[in-house]
């Protein structure tokens, strides 16, 4: 049943007239477990609440939204860029490569690259009643094998980098940054022969008169102060020296969870917001019939998803981050009711900030009591706060680059 609704929202977008040459989805840090790596788990979801918002116990639930998605726009492409899975898990991989083969056996092609959390990992988990056990992982070779369908011929020196030729006017060049030679590391490195990788696919899609559009896991450009180490790729000015002097207009990224996007001189860095995080977007990435390339922001639409999903997913998110506010208070001294403003305030500034909406000069930020005590607070969100505001403001849920 649920394939034949698929089906009948593939046929109706198919149906839908539309002037645009090529379109691309892109989501990134899906975080997928396999459910019977945590199902009924109290274990697990107290791990979840402790963390940074993540969604995992809805996985199942969130891929056949994307899903249902993917079809609904019928893009030329959907394309993921890394953290595929929670930790890294063999089995977490193997099931969603069996989504993403059900969204290619509609006609759409899917392509991936792996982030910081999939191979090689130094903790591939499974939770029971009693705690978390350690899962079988992957290396290089066996993600190789089960994303196949997914990846493009593979060039020694540049990791899984591939080029998806989606149309004769659009390619992606998937550019594996992600360092996992022995355990898999945080940081990104983009290396000599990523450049030499590179630089023979943008001359070919120059000879070819294609434009190219690239996608790394970790940051092309620094989008915060707080987000150098580990989130921006060691190599970037050569990555994006590269970019620049080939014309490419926009690289796509993940890893900071955080939606924000840097235009400068050169490349636009577009650093999508984790799928597994509330409100679980998607990027559509078009290049259009007078040459303008444009990249929206999107939210799952609620027609795919559970009623009330959305509410549920916010408050969640809100949670994480109000208990762990609160928790750092306990000793401060503070009595309980400015604890609770102080918490509150906090949770609602990291949903404004991750999603993309935050602007330093509304008052609902400037104005409230919780801020002032904020910034007279000691303490590490105290440091965030002011950094953050300091940064806050400009346009991230879209960009038109003509």
């Amino acid at each position: 049943m649920r394939r034949l609704g698929l089906l009948v929202l593939l046929l109706l977008a198919l149906a839908l007239p539309s002037s645009a040459q090529t379109r691309v989805m892109a989501v990134t840090d899906l975080h997928y477990l396999a459910p019977e790596l945590y199902r009924d788990s109290e274990g697990f979801l107290r791990a979840l609440r402790a963390a940074d918002g993540r969604l995992t116990q809805w996985g199942e639930t969130l891929m056949a939204a994307l899903t249902a998605q993917v079809l609904a726009a019928a893009p030329d492409a959907l394309v993921i860029t890394g953290d595929l899975s929670f930790n890294g898990e063999r089995a977490s991989h193997e099931a969603l490569a069996e989504w993403l083969r059900g969204i290619e056996a509609a006609g759409i092609p899917v392509w991936v690259i792996p982030g910081n959390h999939d191979i090689n990992s130094p903790s591939p988990r499974g939770w029971d009643d009693d705690g978390w056990y350690p899962a079988e992982g992957v290396d290089e070779a066996a993600f190789r094998r089960i994303y196949a369908d997914f990846l493009g011929p593979v060039t020694p020196g540049a990791n899984l980098s591939c080029c998806a030729e989606v149309s004769d006017e659009l390619w992606l060049a998937m550019t594996d940054v992600s360092y996992y030679a022995g355990t898999g590391q945080t940081f990104g490195l983009f290396t000599a022969g990523h450049a030499a990788w590179l630089e023979d696919t943008l001359r070919r899609a120059a000879e070819a008169g294609a434009e190219v559009v690239t996608a790394t896991h970790h940051s092309l450009e620094e989008h915060t102060a707080f987000s150098r180490d580990s989130y921006l790729m060691y190599g970037h000015e050569t990555m994006a020296a590269l970019t620049a002097r080939y014309g490419v207009r926009l690289n796509l990224s993940g890893h900071l969870h955080i939606q924000h996007i840097v235009r400068g001189e050169g490349t636009a860095d577009a650093a999508l917001e984790a799928f597994c995080v509330w409100p679980h977007r998607y990027a559509l990435v078009t290049l259009s019939d007078d040459g303008s390339l444009t990249y929206e922001v999107r939210a799952l639409d609620e027609a795919f998803l559970p009623a009330g999903f959305g509410e549920m997913s916010r408050d969640w998110f809100y949670g994480v981050s109000a208990d762990k506010v609160e928790e750092s208070l306990a000793e401060s001294g503070l009595d309980e009711a400015d604890v609770r403003s102080m918490a509150d305030f906090a949770a609602r500034f990291n949903l404004a900030y991750f999603s993309g909406t935050l602007r330093a000069d509304d008052p609902v930020w400037t104005e409230d009591p919780a801020a002032a005590a904020w910034r007279s607070a000691e303490g590490v969100f105290g440091r965030y706060l002011s950094l953050v505001m300091g940064e806050a403001g400009g346009e991230h849920l879209y960009l038109r680059l003509p």
